[in-house]
């Protein structure tokens, strides 16, 4: 993290819909939840994403910095890993802190490589 500042933001009184979270803390609870879940189309399916053939591509996304997550989704992976939704937001960042770069090392370190599209 250094050179760019304190990339975590608070939007102060104003809740987003949606949130952008640091990639060493959104690999960490992808992770948990994923471990927790089974799969990655069961988190999915748990964060009530209903395509048929495949739920986890949102997560997928959220996972690889390519959307942010939705706040109501963000809430219910919270509370499916137990960690309070309050030490997850510490890591919100803005969009523009999530580059490759930063997304690879934190799914490396995870060993959660597989998940990058190719």
């Amino acid at each position: 993290m250094t050179g760019y500042g304190n990339p975590y933001f608070h939007y102060g009184n104003r809740t987003p819909k949606s949130i952008w979270i640091a990639p060493e803390m959104r690999a960490r609870i992808i992770k948990e939840g994923i471990d927790k879940a089974g799969s990655l189309n069961a988190l999915g399916r748990v964060l009530d994403y209903r395509s048929r053939n495949h739920p986890g591509w949102s997560v997928q996304q959220i996972l690889i910095g390519e959307q942010a997550f939705p706040l109501e989704r963000l809430e219910r992976l919270a509370d499916f890993i137990e960690i309070p939704l309050e030490e997850i937001l510490k890591f919100q960042v803005t969009p523009e802190y999530i580059n490759p770069l930063n997304t690879r090392i934190a799914l490396k370190q995870y060993g959660m490589l597989c998940y990058l599209l190719r």
